[in-house]
């Protein structure tokens, strides 16, 4: 008896977020699963303020490229972007945890990944072949930082130094600043299904603008880099903290996914409509100068304040308690000494910048007694360098050449 063969082909799924910005502003947003290079997910330099370019050559040429991971302690207004428009501005600061990608470009046209994260580099790679023309291949091999969903960009380090490599293999037909406005408008992840589909993401560009330059940068809406400083000889002591919370049966949400979409699309977004003129009041009066000055403490003051406000507030709210498990960390890091505290997207990292050895033992101190597991802390420095790139083992000039600087 003849048997015929069955395919599941995995349907892709669409939800929509009713989204509240304030008492008059009501959308919804659409999430959408799509394949990686799906042609009506790309978006074109032309839609998105680069002038379009061409890549007719096909060069064998193989890079490695190293970036840092990003902290991302506040957004200026969460109103600001959506799954269409990244932006929102904000501030981040590059540290000394690191994603890696090799690239190698090929005559075929093929598209070979290797590594972690595979569907995101397959997506960056066909988006480039797409909106470039280019006729050749790529072979990527990428590792990203394995700290995901805990606030410390491994979705926007892995698009990164994905798209440096890219656009170093193929002879650099994109600037920085363009390559971060490619990157923000093509930004994207995993569904949460594990399914072989991607969703877009909310992208504010600070992970490729810290990732890219070092240091700490504060950044616009629509992704502009408004001032980048080098903060040398600085400690970061980095906590992903085991933080207890509620289990949904006893709040009555059906979903943990129901309750982030609560806080996150509504009450984060409501308190930045009412929030955001104070917190870019702080930004611009406070925070700053502070930066111009190279004065730790300033930023950490003004820092401080931001983490109180709008849609920061209800991220540290996530965490359970309304927030009481995180501001216990940054509030306890600052009496100890911290210069700057606070907890990085939408958490439950925090972390400790300090210049200071003593209050760096005082805080692993305070830690162990704490409990806190050695696997769930790290300590490193500020990463004032930002990309590297090395070809045939050598290391390119990147940060400062001409054309790249834009």
């Amino acid at each position: 008896m003849a048997v015929n063969k069955v395919s599941f082909i995995e349907q892709k799924q669409k939800i929509e977020i009713g989204i509240i910005g304030g008492p008059f502003d009501r959308i919804t947003t659409v999430l959408e699963e799509f394949e990686p290079g799906q042609k009506n997910f790309i978006v074109y330099p032309e839609q998105c303020g680069v002038a379009p370019r061409k890549v007719a050559e096909v060069a064998e040429r193989e890079v490695e490229v190293t970036v840092p991971a990003r902290l991302h302690p506040t957004v200026l207004d969460m109103n600001r972007f959506n799954v269409s428009r990244p932006g929102g501005g904000g501030m981040g600061i590059a540290v000394g945890v690191y994603l890696k990608a090799r690239v190698r470009s090929t005559p075929g046209p093929e598209i070979v990944v290797k590594g972690e994260r595979p569907l995101i580099a397959t997506h960056f790679a066909r988006v480039f072949r797409e909106i470039l023309g280019y006729k050749g291949g790529f072979e990527i091999e990428l590792y990203d930082h394995k700290r995901r969903h805990v606030g410390m960009g491994s979705s926007t380090g892995t698009m990164c130094a994905a798209c440096i490599g890219i656009n170093e293999v193929l002879g650099r037909p994109f600037n920085n600043r363009e390559l971060r406005r490619i990157l923000g408008y093509n930004a994207c992840e995993e569904s949460p299904r594990g399914s072989r589909y991607l969703i877009r993401g909310f992208e504010t560009g600070m992970g490729a603008m810290v990732s890219i330059h070092g240091g700490m940068v504060l950044g616009t809406d629509d992704m502009e880099i408004i001032y980048r400083t080098a903060l040398p000889g600085t400690r970061a002591i980095i906590v992903i903290p085991d933080v207890p919370s509620l289990k949904d049966e006893f709040t009555g949400k059906d979903t943990a996914a129901e309750s982030e979409v609560e806080l996150l699309m509504r009450r984060a977004r409501y308190l930045d409509y009412l929030q955001c003129g104070t917190k870019s009041q702080i930004v611009l009066l406070d925070l700053l100068p502070a930066m111009v000055r190279g004065d730790l403490k300033g930023i950490g003051d003004a820092m401080f304040d931001l983490c109180f406000l709008g849609s920061k507030r209800a991220e540290c709210e996530q965490h359970g308690v309304w927030g009481t498990h995180i501001y216990n960390f940054i509030g306890s890091f600052r009496e100890l000494g911290a210069e700057v505290a606070g907890m990085s997207s939408v958490g439950p990292t925090v972390f400790a910048l300090t210049r200071s050895g003593q209050v760096q033992e005082r805080i692993m101190d305070f830690l162990a007694s704490r409990q806190v597991a050695p696997s769930r802390i790290i300590v490193t420095e500020v990463d004032n360098i930002g990309a590297r790139i090395l070809e045939n083992g050598k290391e390119r000039n990147y940060q400062h050449e001409g054309w790249l600087s834009g």
